[in-house]
């Protein structure tokens, strides 16, 4: 007992003195804490998956050459200009003045340094497939130029760099440190530094007061893990944090409805689908994988589940991206074909194994319920497992699911968006595209021809409708809710962006 006093009594007294980043510090004014549903798996942007926590937590640390604006264009960040100077080669001028977190000028030293360990480190990378089939060589050909190489015409480079996973770190302080220490203490050149980081709880991020476009209005950010919506909410209606992230669609009228209190909205480059595992388990009969995706009523779950604030799939691209094709009609809901497709694939109640996520998306525990029931009304045997989020993260990249929850993503282009993409990295282990369809996105990628673009991009569309590696629901919406003083503009790409004129706390 004496042992646990002593304990108890130098926990009060950090607390007291403000020797450590918690309660004390989140009820600071300068202090803006928000509510998180789900941690990275790590703090170092080039050996991670792409996830959407990684887009609100790395944008805060990092900067990249480019940047994506809310309106979907490329502007500059970190690179104030690009050209390009031969069918696949690109010179980027970087900007003068920028320091880092600890300091040290940015020069094009380090930001050849950052991508070609990005792309090249001998330490394994999942976010490193999106890069690496359009990259050939980065080197810096100037205190402040850099000259990237790729292996074909690639008139989306800049808009692939405009990603906080092409964070731009400085050479000697990753050379000093060894990669363990850099999963948890990493250095950018963004508005914030990593302060402390308790695995499970929170992550406090100190103001960059050098920050090359200006001072940003906190001080600190905490970042405190809170996977339950309900227990988000009583956190933000406590006055326990400022701001909450993926506020499920029921609370909105109600949170909308607390004096101080207010919920923003945006629509993002992004879709919720179901994929299925195409090399095992019974989904790896194309015919169980199309009478799975027919049994699944996505009117019901926009209408009844999202009060209709969601927009129903009808394309595997989104509306305003190259190549969507508004007329097309919504995926349709046939349980009478699907009954059939199971006959036809001799189906005999195998087990369909189902392990969506419990708590990282909005409302996707409530969704993948009622998916759960239609596939089980239409005779489909169904094991439903949802798993914490840490738990589905190890499954998913295992290639041990069957059928899942999971987002796509884009920037705008089919060339950057997840359908090109995804498989390539460890979603490979789920489905294999024909060489036709890498011979037909290799081609779209590197052409300047739109009419050729269209066409390749059109087929693989009617690829993935044969293949059914996946099956899209509704595009994503995101809903926040804050505390009335506190003034930003929400982002398609998920990011929290507390850079000045960005974020004002009131």
């Amino acid at each position: 007992m004496l042992k646990l006093g002593g304990r108890l009594v130098i926990l009060m007294l950090a607390l007291l003195l403000g020797l450590l980043p918690a309660a004390a510090q989140d009820n600071d004014a300068s202090t803006l804490v928000i509510g998180i549903n789900a941690e990275v798996l790590s703090l170092d942007p080039h050996h991670v998956p792409g996830a959407i926590i990684g887009n609100r937590v790395y944008h805060m640390i990092f900067d990249s050459l480019t940047r994506t604006g809310s309106d979907g264009s490329v502007q500059p960040m970190l690179a104030t200009e690009w050209r390009s100077v031969s069918d696949n080669q690109w010179v980027f001028t970087l900007r003068s003045g920028v320091r880092f977190q600890d300091g040290t000028p940015l020069t094009a030293a380090d930001a050849a340094f950052s991508l070609n360990r990005l792309l090249f480190s001998e330490n394994e990378s999942f976010i490193r497939s999106s890069f690496l089939p359009y990259i050939s060589s980065v080197e810096a050909t100037g205190d402040l130029e850099l000259t990237i190489t790729t292996p074909n015409t690639d008139p989306l480079l800049p808009l692939r760099l405009a990603s906080p996973y092409a964070a731009i770190m400085p050479q000697a302080y990753v050379e000093s440190k060894t990669f363990e220490e850099l999963q948890t203490a990493p250095i950018g050149a963004g508005p914030y530094r990593v302060e402390s980081l308790t695995p499970g709880d929170r992550l406090v991020l100190a103001r960059h007061d050098d920050y090359w476009m200006g001072q940003p209005a906190a001080e600190r950010i905490v970042l405190r893990v809170i996977p339950e919506v309900s227990t988000r909410v009583a956190a933000l209606r406590s006055g326990e944090v400022d701001f909450i992230t993926t506020v499920s669609p029921d609370l909105v009228d109600e949170l909308d409805a607390v004096d101080g209190l207010r919920v923003d909205r945006v629509s993002v480059y992004n879709y919720m689908l179901i994929y299925f595992n195409t090399k095992q388990g019974p989904t790896a009969n194309p015919l169980i994988r199309r009478a799975l995706a027919l049994s699944i009523d996505r009117e019901a779950l926009a209408n009844d589940l999202w009060g209709g604030r969601v927009r129903v799939m009808n394309d595997y691209l989104l509306p305003g991206e190259f190549s969507y094709d508004p007329d097309r009609p919504i995926f349709p809901y046939d349980p009478a074909e699907a009954q059939r497709l199971m006959a036809e694939a001799g189906y005999n109640g195998e087990v369909i194994e189902f392990t969506p996520p419990s708590t990282y998306y909005t409302n996707g525990e409530l969704v993948t319920n009622v998916i759960n029931e239609m596939w089980r009304a239409v005779g489909f045997n169904v094991d439903y497992k949802p798993l914490d989020t840490a738990a589905w993260a190890d499954r998913s990249l295992a290639g041990n699911n069957i059928a899942t929850l999971q987002s796509f993503g884009t920037a705008g282009d089919p060339a950057t968006s997840s359908i090109i993409q995804t498989w390539n990295s460890w979603m490979g282990a789920y489905y294999t595209p024909s060489d036709e369809f890498k011979a037909l996105a290799a081609e779209a990628a590197a052409s300047l021809d739109p009419d050729v673009r269209q066409r390749n991009y059109r087929r693989i569309i009617e690829i993935l409708d044969a293949d059914v590696p996946f099956t899209p629901l509704y595009q994503s919406v995101e809903f926040y809710a804050m505390k009335d003083g506190i003034q930003w503009n929400p982002h398609p790409e998920f990011y929290i962006d507390p850079r000045p004129g960005a974020l004002t706390l009131g």
